[in-house]
């Protein structure tokens, strides 16, 4: 019998539309022979929809997102004694009710409010199988600043930074001073808990460190500011597996000027950027060219221009450095399912520093497995596979014991 496999994406994040990317290439490459597929789209408000007639599968229907949810059913989960059911809103009393028995929950879902712990607590208070992190991993992952702080304890370099909240802006020239001591130009500012290059900003010189807290603050009530490498490498790695054991995929070298790139330039037509490290083709649009990747655009990609190379043309030795820290921070999270870390290389210096962890990363990062041997249907099922044994070595342990307190 096939295990019905809820497949959330979207939600009120700014990375909104690359989620339902994300989403719709898993979709297209799950086993159908061994999954059933619910897919249920969140809105930017919050609010869960299904859509019998699968239009949520569809790239070409979001084009119009409110005509799109007009053709759908709003639902919501509910947990009814050992089950968890999708079920209408608001269900008419003549015709067939929806009430759609749920086995697994897999959130493909990026950033603040829904890849940050959030969600991912909602689906265990409904006592769900979850692929992916659970509620803690996912919320240490997603603070940049947390993140930096765990590195350090285990013995993984990380670029110094300092942070701030918005109370700290209020007297925006001590913290100027702060910086150019403790730091020094050039800095670069992001929000502490968004990806996809949204709110960040290089500043040189005080008149763009000020710029830069705006633009930050704009999205984030926290911001971090780091050293900026000038001469650098990215390098990132892929993980697979849980915290008690896990597989690092090929690495990759995204390719661009050493300018930040903005979410256009990732993900839009016409951005001056090549290097992406959200979206990219799946299926029959992918191709490998020697050994240079090229994602496609359309209903199948989503990076509008793409140069990588997997494998990244790096010394093994360093390589091993990178695999082993990428390891130690998916194993020290806690995180489960597949994770994307990002390194630095200094060039100058060539010492390499953690730079940021996705904990569901765009398109789940196949394309890093798939040099391996692993196809994307195949990197799938393991990850469900891993949350249902994840399940149930959690069922295993005990949360409660026999007392009187209330009697």
């Amino acid at each position: 019998m096939r295990l019905n496999i809820a497949v959330v994406f979207g939600g009120k994040s700014t990375e909104h539309e690359v989620s339902v990317i994300s989403a719709l290439q898993a979709i297209e490459n799950i086993d159908k022979e061994k999954y059933n597929i619910i897919a249920i789209y969140m809105d930017k408000k919050g609010d869960f929809y299904f859509s019998k007639e699968n239009l949520l599968i569809d790239s070409k229907n979001y084009k119009n997102v409110n005509t799109l949810l007009s053709r759908c059913s709003n639902v919501y989960f509910v947990k009814d004694k050992n089950h968890t059911y999708v079920r209408e809103v608001n269900t008419k009393i003549f015709g067939s009710k929806l009430n759609q028995l749920i086995d697994v929950a897999f959130p493909i879902v990026h950033g603040t409010n829904v890849e940050d712990g959030n969600l991912q607590g909602y689906f265990h208070t409904l006592n769900l199988p979850i692929v992916g992190p659970d509620t803690l991993s996912a919320a240490l992952s997603m603070d940049k600043f947390v993140m930096k702080e765990y590195c350090k304890a285990i013995g993984v370099p990380v670029i110094d930074a300092l942070r701030f909240d918005r109370r700290d802006f209020k007297n925006v020239d001590e913290i100027v001073k702060r910086v150019k001591t403790e730091i020094g130009f050039p800095v670069i500012v992001k929000p502490i808990n968004l990806g996809s290059s949204i709110g960040i900003k290089k500043a040189k010189d005080e008149t763009g460190l000020k710029e830069a807290f705006e633009l930050a603050f704009s999205f984030s009530d926290i911001i971090l500011v780091e050293k900026a490498i000038t001469n650098l490498r990215e390098i990132n790695c892929a993980v697979l597996g849980d915290k008690f054991e896990s597989e690092c995929s090929a690495l990759e070298e995204p390719f661009g000027n050493d300018e930040i790139l903005s979410f256009a330039d990732k993900y839009m037509s016409g951005g001056k950027g090549t290097k992406g490290s959200k979206v990219v083709g799946a299926g029959s649009k992918v191709n490998y060219v020697g050994d240079k990747f090229a994602g496609s655009t359309g209903t199948k990609g989503g990076m509008a221009s793409l140069s990588r190379k997997v494998p990244a043309d790096i010394d093994e030795k360093k390589a091993e450095e990178i695999r082993k820290y990428a390891k130690m921070i998916f194993k020290y999270l806690g995180c489960s399912g597949v994770s994307r870390i990002d390194f630095i290389i200094d060039k100058d210096t060539d010492r390499v520093y953690a730079n940021e962890i996705n904990s569901i990363p765009g398109s789940l990062s196949f394309y890093l497995f798939k040099p391996l041997g692993m196809e994307y249907k195949l990197l799938l099922d393991r990850l469900i596979s891993i949350a249902i044994e994840n399940y149930k070595n959690e069922e295993r342990l005990s949360f409660s014991f026999d007392n009187n307190l209330l009697a």
